[in-house]
């Protein structure tokens, strides 16, 4: 596995990509994380992200946290085995600026902004950490996930493939990725395995038009939307915008959560289906790059945010 070609930090679309170009490399030690301050549960549809972690100090994140009843956070940080899944990608140093699941958060969080957030950071070497992840969202009152990642190699993915299988009650939202490539041909993982519950998202501009570098495919992808220049918060918690499927994301998942919040009873397949009615004709775009079509914007899509 390689590493993606040459992008600002900004674009770090698949942060296990990153990790997988160095795991082989020498072990990098843990970094020191802040504690995680304690708060009581929002309430709210439950969320989990599979990501790099959180800033969980920035109160816009902390607030929005899922607790239990003594206030400590559902999340786990499967990295570095402890409750403190604090931002920073597994592998990289401290002083990288690899932070990427707090501006995947954000997005997220704007758009559904009455839900709450559950975060797991995933394990730099070990794909069977994915699979754990799983497990552990099952036990949880999360049903939609947030995986704004993935990587080339099938048999890496396997173990995770297995347990998303066995939870079709758990709907993941998945980036297609930024290769600039059709995956139905040369396929990423977990999108290719075009599994039921979930939902394989590609990123667009304004006007449904795909940048070089998204990835596309009518067989694998399912829907595309808006996922460049979109502004959310960075790790100091400033305004910043990014680009890439992985902030294309949690924008399905805020639409998701939403459509769960006003109909409590629906199942995976009932929020999915909802979803891709949504989508349309692209305007920007005639050649058809999904299965459903294009999102133009799902913040005023479906349900309001209240």
């Amino acid at each position: 596995m390689t590493a993606p070609h040459a992008m600002s930090p900004l674009r770090i679309i698949f942060p296990v990509l990153l990790f997988l170009a160095i795991c082989r490399g020498p072990a990098v030690a843990s970094q020191m994380e802040p504690e995680m301050p304690r708060g009581t549960d929002p309430g709210g549809i439950a969320v989990a992200i599979i990501d790099s972690g959180v800033n969980y100090t920035l109160h816009r994140i902390a607030s929005r946290l899922a607790r239990n009843a003594n206030g400590e956070c559902l999340g786990f940080d499967f990295h570095d085995n402890d409750n403190k899944p604090f931002d920073l990608v597994p592998g990289q140093k401290l002083g990288s600026g690899r932070h990427h699941g707090t501006r995947v958060a954000g997005i997220f969080l704007r758009e559904a902004p009455n839900a709450r957030l559950i975060p797991y950071r995933y394990r730099a070497h070990s794909f069977v950490t994915f699979a754990k992840i799983v497990d552990a969202i099952a036990q949880g009152p999360a049903r939609i996930v947030i995986m704004s990642l993935g990587g080339y190699q099938k048999n890496d993915w396997e173990q995770f493939r297995k347990a998303a299988k066995a939870n079709p009650d758990i709907l993941f939202i998945i980036s297609a990725g930024n290769d600039g490539r059709n995956v139905d041909e040369k396929p990423i993982y977990p999108s290719g395995f075009k599994l039921d519950n979930a939902l394989v998202v590609a990123s667009t501009d304004a006007f449904g038009r795909l940048p070089l570098a998204s990835n596309w495919g009518p067989q694998t992808v399912d829907v595309s939307t808006p996922g460049e220049g979109i502004e959310t918060f960075d790790h100091t918690g400033a305004k910043t915008f990014v680009s890439g499927s992985s902030f294309a994301v949690p924008r399905i998942a805020a639409l998701a959560a939403r459509f769960k919040a006003i109909n409590p009873g629906w199942t995976t397949q009932d929020i999915k289906s909802a979803i891709v009615a949504l989508a349309g004709p692209s305007p920007g775009d005639r050649t058809r790059r999904t299965k459903f079509g294009w999102i133009a914007n799902p913040a005023l899509a479906g349900p309001a945010t209240q």
